[in-house]
């Protein structure tokens, strides 16, 4: 066993995922990383499609979660809890490795400093043969301009040159050390995050019942376990979504998890009591148009990609799908008392 390397811990939820798990999987196994120090897990809800025996070709280990209580995040959970090596890597179906040394690169900062708990790449992979709307997730950082316009991203939009999200940054070469703050905590975990398995599972509600992939990254800052590196690469993130499909997926997303599931959160991108003037600020930029438009044209500047001009028209779909459920709820609040 290779002893200057630690032991990583895939840990991937799949539901009827064959048209992306193969290549997701074909990602990790050609890594440069020793096979002897990687273990696959694939907690599925159920597959009816190949999912499994693509799975089982490379050598995955594969626990299966009932139908009725899988998710995304419970799948994951199961798979934490599963989980027998030092560093758990949280990849989604649809993520792909994009070079052969993103492992290593990510173990690095692990290994330089013995109190870093979790790593995650700084950017989405861009490539101009992916479809337009993942050219555009990937120029603007990821799917969701309310973190972007909020403050909390975790990924660094392909607009700025160097790290300038959240936490107290320390540029260390090859990847930032980044500091975080009880009160200003961005969107982590997703998307390739690696994290220390003893100090997740010690300090952090993993059971599947409450796992959420930010959630539990939110106990470690809070419990003060806030040191992070932020690699200098990036994660490719293939949904080949149409427009329409992925608002009402992001409506799934965002009543499930921001209203059914309300009471087993422990975060949410907006705090009432901090981030109203950030929500004010937010209808104001997606109503108008202006700001997401000057981002575009800025963006469009940087990296000639048309995929830049569907920022206006996503923020202000984002305004209606955030909208709609938190209107439905506060009038179930006032009318009927729930």
């Amino acid at each position: 066993m290779n002893k200057t390397l630690l032991s990583i811990s895939v840990v991937i939820a799949t539901f009827n995922s064959e048209r992306t798990i193969k290549n997701s999987l074909e990602s990790v196994w050609t890594q440069d990383y020793p096979k002897d120090l990687l273990e696959i897990l694939i907690c599925d809800g159920g597959s009816k499609d190949k999912t499994l025996s693509i799975a089982k070709k490379y050598g995955a280990k594969v626990f299966r979660v009932p139908t009725a209580l899988q998710s995304a995040e419970y799948n994951k959970g199961v798979g934490v809890n599963k989980a027998k090596n030092e560093i758990i890597l949280l990849l989604d179906h649809d993520n792909v490795l994009p070079h052969g040394m993103w492992l290593k690169n990510m173990v690095e900062p692990f290994l330089a400093h013995k109190d870093v708990v979790g790593v995650e790449p700084l950017r989405f992979y861009y490539n101009r043969s992916m479809t337009t709307l993942d050219r555009y997730f990937a120029l603007i950082g990821g799917p969701d301009p309310v973190a972007y316009y909020f403050g909390k991203n975790s990924h660094l939009s392909w607009i700025y040159d160097s790290y300038n999200l959240a936490g107290r940054v320390k540029d260390m070469g090859a990847y930032y050390i980044v500091r975080f703050k009880p009160t200003n905590i961005p969107a982590l975990g997703g998307n390739g995050a690696a994290v220390r398995r003893k100090v997740l599972l010690k300090h952090a509600k993993c059971d599947p019942d409450n796992f959420f992939h930010i959630d539990v990254h939110v106990d470690l800052i809070r419990q003060g376990f806030n040191k992070f590196a932020i690699t200098k690469d990036s994660i490719a993130h293939y949904t080949n979504n149409k427009f329409l499909p992925f608002l009402k997926r992001r409506r799934y997303f965002i009543e499930k998890y921001h209203f059914q599931d309300q009471g087993k959160r422990r975060y949410s991108i907006y705090e009432p009591k901090k981030d109203r003037k950030k929500l004010l600020r937010y209808v104001f930029i997606s109503s108008t148009l202006i700001i997401p438009t000057i981002d575009s044209i800025r963006g469009f500047l940087k990296i000639r990609d048309f995929a830049w001009f569907i920022h206006p028209l996503m923020c202000f779909s984002m305004l209606i799908v955030y909208g709609v459920p938190t209107l439905r709820e506060e009038v179930k609040r006032v009318f009927l008392g729930k």
